[in-house]
């Protein structure tokens, strides 16, 4: 009984020693399966890493769009003011040449009035001038006249 035993325990050691060949055969099997979807699994592992990656830079520049939006529509703003300030100027330009040319008429007017009463007055002094000098002449020849 004792080597019946042994020999069934050594069948049994055996059918196991074949199973766990079989298993480690699978094993091989199942390793050589998986290595590509481990490889498709770091692959993804790398995408997801790339997309976050992709996306924390997207995000920055969002953010740096929103940032040029509102500088630039800061400096819109700006030409803005700049452009209703020499508006400002040009208007005011305007109604100072007005008043200057309205100014430098009433101006030119009194000028030329002034020649002209100048020019009358002394034109009206010549003439009484002459008549001055005619009746001294008249005198003069009245005088010598009556002295003679």
């Amino acid at each position: 009984m004792g080597e019946q035993h042994n020999n069934d325990l050594a069948v049994q050691i055996a059918r196991f020693g074949e199973q766990l060949r079989s298993v480690a055969a699978s094993l091989e099997d199942i390793k050589t399966s998986v290595q590509p979807v481990a490889a498709l699994d770091r692959a993804i592992a790398e995408m997801a890493i790339h997309n976050q990656n992709a996306r924390k830079d997207i995000e920055l520049l969002w953010a740096r769009v929103t940032e040029g939006k509102k500088e630039r529509n800061a400096l819109v703003q700006q030409i803005g003011d700049v452009d209703d300030r020499v508006a400002a100027m040009k208007n005011t330009a305007k109604g100072a040449m007005w008043v200057l040319g309205i100014v430098l008429g009433i101006v030119q007017t009194f000028l030329v009035a002034s020649i002209v009463w100048v020019f009358t007055h002394i034109n009206e002094g010549d003439i009484l001038n002459r008549l001055q000098q005619q009746r001294l002449e008249v005198l003069e020849q009245a005088v010598t006249k009556v002295t003679r």
